[in-house]
């Protein structure tokens, strides 16, 4: 049976109480050439047909043997063990645990999910998951000024350029103002209106921040703003200060490295973690361990959730509608299937493999890497010329660093480069020969 969801009439109806003359009206904001009047599909085919028509297009993929593409979205080893639990029915097939009774299972990994990063970011609190890292640092921000009733907020130079965007979004919103600034000029930003400090570390540029510098520095001239960092890649966590240690209030991450694969982009999973006393004003849910009232079993159950839908309206802090359950689990079974050795091994690699790569491109005339910090396993190269960089990558089936200029006009011929543990010898070989075959054939490549 089709499945017709609004007739004609239907339609009509609600076209009129909104006040809109017809559905060209209703969509007007969508470019004209954007829009198509019908879809040029060819009839049905049998499944073996089908099956032969999908292998002739995904023939035309280019498969990468090796990625020096971070930027937010890593490529990282992910145990089969993963996967397995991941695809198990009960698990994929599930929604957020409403009903707690009903729900045992998904709760008890959510239970499980908060523990284990709390303890390794060394923070109170964990909630049960936001969407992804730039949602997370978006709700931390609107957590701040909750929290101090101040509507002003003050981002450092540095974090993900996407990410600033949906901080701004969120806060354009709620009329909250957003200044980014740099650290030369932080102590001028900061003051008494200043509900939360907003930083990044390791930052975009791979830069590794001197946190408890900043923290001290942030304490003295306005205590009580909020300090809030954000990760993009928080597998650095196996070799560098975890955030509790560093006196940081909100601390959010993107964990898509804990297990999940790049894809195209998605999904991600939102890590929110806070100091207890912040705990009434944390988004989401928590999840909790009780006992019987009239027994001794041990059950798991919805303890806290600040949502709208559950609380009275302006009492809420949120109004987040679900969570990365399903994402959690995996970044739990990643976790636990590395252990405290095996995520240290990760990052170790990382840093390693980064930092060989890096000295070898200083040796190589023309090229140089500009950042003056320390960094973890993503760093900045300025090129000859990029274009032949990423042309060179390509043709060793290498998936090329990102062109920085695309989100900074300003930096031309700058390149992000990022190393995983999934980099062998050979790839980043490979990716040294493209630096130098680069210099010397200079292709004009297209935008």
């Amino acid at each position: 049976m089709d499945f017709v969801p609004h007739d004609n009439k239907t339609i009509t109806e609600m076209l009129g109480v909104i006040g809109v003359a017809d559905l060209k009206e209703l969509f007007q904001d969508i470019p004209k050439e954007l829009i198509k009047e019908k879809l040029n599909l060819p009839p049905g085919l049998s499944e073996s047909d089908l099956f032969s028509h999908m292998q002739e297009i995904s023939s035309k993929n280019i498969i990468y043997s090796s990625s020096f593409l971070g930027a937010g979205c890593y490529y990282h080893y992910i145990p089969s063990l993963v996967n397995f639990v991941i695809s198990r029915s009960e698990f994929y097939t599930s929604y957020t645990p409403y009903q707690a009774e009903a729900s045992q299972g998904y709760l008890q990994a959510i239970y499980e999910y908060q523990t284990i990063i709390s303890r390794l970011t060394q923070m109170d609190i964990t909630n049960a998951s936001m969407y992804d890292g730039s949602t997370a640092l978006a709700e931390a921000a609107i957590m701040a000024t909750l929290i101090t009733n101040k509507k002003s907020i003050v981002m450092l130079e540095g974090i993900h350029p996407e990410y600033i965007e949906v901080v701004k979004t969120y806060c354009w919103g709620q009329n909250i103002s957003v200044d980014i600034t740099t650290e030369d000029k932080l102590l001028d930003q900061l003051n008494e209106d200043c509900a939360g400090f907003l930083f990044q570390s390791p930052n975009f540029f791979g830069d590794i921040e001197d946190i408890s510098k900043l923290v001290k520095k942030i304490r003295e001239k306005a205590p009580n703003c909020l300090i809030i960092q954000v990760m993009t890649d928080p597998t650095c966590l196996g070799v560098i200060k975890p955030p509790g240690v560093t006196d940081i209030d909100i601390f959010v991450a993107e964990g898509q490295s804990f297990g999940l694969s790049p894809s195209f982009g998605g999904p991600g999973l939102g890590i929110f973690t806070a100091k207890k006393k912040y705990i009434r004003k944390i988004p989401g849910r928590l999840i909790g361990k009780t006992k019987e009232i009239d027994g001794s079993r041990e059950g798991f159950i919805l303890t806290l959730q600040a949502r709208e839908q559950h609380i009275r309206r302006e009492k809420a802090s949120s109004n987040i509608c679900t969570n990365q359950a399903l994402c959690a689990l995996a970044a739990l079974v990643y976790l636990l299937s590395m252990g405290r050795t095996g995520l240290k091994e990760i990052a170790t690699q990382n840093f390693q493999k980064a930092h060989y790569l890096k000295s070898k491109i200083e040796k190589i005339p023309g090229y140089s890497i500009l950042n003056s910090k320390p960094t973890y396993n993503e760093f900045l190269v300025k090129c000859p010329n990029i274009d032949s960089l990423i042309y060179q990558c390509k043709q060793q089936k290498l998936l090329p660093p990102l062109k920085i200029s695309k989100y900074y006009p300003q930096m031309k011929n700058i390149a992000l480069v990022c190393v995983t543990e999934m980099n062998s010898k050979d790839s980043i070989e490979a990716f040294l020969q493209a630096t130098q075959v680069a210099l010397n054939k200079r292709r004009e490549v297209g935008e």
